[in-house]
């Protein structure tokens, strides 16, 4: 089992989010809390951080690993999407900040059982949020190839899509694709496909089971209920399609009734002495935004 997941751009989001060192903030994708913690030792006294993951198992060892924390953190199972429930359950009527990473958690993927690494055989689930309809395995069995293909396309990026796509359909007649493994098999054809871009396969992939695009258009639809006024929110995101949603549903607003302003005018990114020390954190593009309001 690999140890806590490694945040990226840590100091960035507390100098970025954190604008009322009293305030009430949300991790509403926690993971191990590497991001919580941060938080809480930047916040005054007075200042909470609500931790929130949709995986059940991260979500814990976060509770654990913060347990010194006492009142000033507390712990909710779920997805960003709906922070509704969050804020009733505490009393509040918005967030200061909240802050969204959403890359893959380095915990989970060394979690054989989630079935998220293409390293090692396990059977293919992807479904760490127990409120996702199906599995990886599930999907595969029933998705059509020209829905493959534009699924690896779209949150891939991948060239060679409907090519792959073709190949696990035609793995399937003669076997089901259950284990990590199966899919590695299925899309390698006659030789080894580099790691990334086996990577991508499984990211795609992803996107679907854990409804991550879907759920991502619901947070920012909703987003101006959940923050107060002059309140910030700062989105990590690593796949170019998170990117453009961003962009499209934040960065491009403009005129009066425009709900937020953007704090950054291009994308803040890690430095090279982060990407080498943390190599997952080369993608990452952290855009911040500012509520609108008295």
């Amino acid at each position: 089992m690999a140890p806590y997941h490694v945040p990226v751009l840590v100091k960035e989001v507390v100098q970025w989010l954190l604008h009322r060192l009293d305030g009430v903030y949300c991790d509403a994708t926690a993971g191990t809390g590497g991001h919580t913690l941060a938080l809480l030792e930047a916040l005054g006294p007075q200042g909470r951080v609500i931790s929130l993951d949709q995986d059940p198992v991260t979500l814990e060892v976060a509770r654990e690993r913060l347990k010194d924390q006492g009142e000033r953190v507390r712990f909710h199972r779920g997805s960003f999407s709906n922070l509704d429930d969050i804020l009733r359950a505490e009393g509040l009527s918005a967030f200061d900040g909240v802050l969204v990473d959403l890359g893959l958690n380095t915990y989970t993927l060394s979690r054989p059982e989630a079935g998220q690494s293409y390293l090692v055989d396990a059977p293919l689930d992807m479904a760490v949020d127990p409120d996702v309809p199906f599995n990886a395995a599930e999907y595969l069995a029933r998705a059509s190839e020209a829905e493959l293909a534009d699924v690896f396309h779209r949150y891939g990026d991948l060239r060679k899509a409907r090519l792959y796509a073709s190949r696990i359909v035609q793995a399937r007649r003669r076997a089901p694709i259950r284990t990590t493994f199966d899919l590695v098999r299925a899309v390698m054809g006659d030789r080894p496909l580099p790691p990334a871009e086996l990577s991508r396969i499984y990211q795609a992939i992803r996107v679907v089971v854990l409804q991550e695009q879907e759920r991502l258009e619901q947070f920012l639809d909703r987003l101006p209920d959940w923050i107060a006024p002059r309140g910030r929110v700062a989105i990590i995101s690593y796949a170019s399609h998170e990117d453009r949603l961003v962009k499209s549903r934040l960065h491009r607003q403009k005129g009066p009734t425009a709900a937020f302003s953007s704090l950054t005018k291009k994308p803040i990114v890690p430095g090279p002495e982060e990407i080498a020390n943390n190599r997952r954190a080369r993608s990452a593009k952290m855009r911040v935004f500012e509520r609108r309001g008295e």
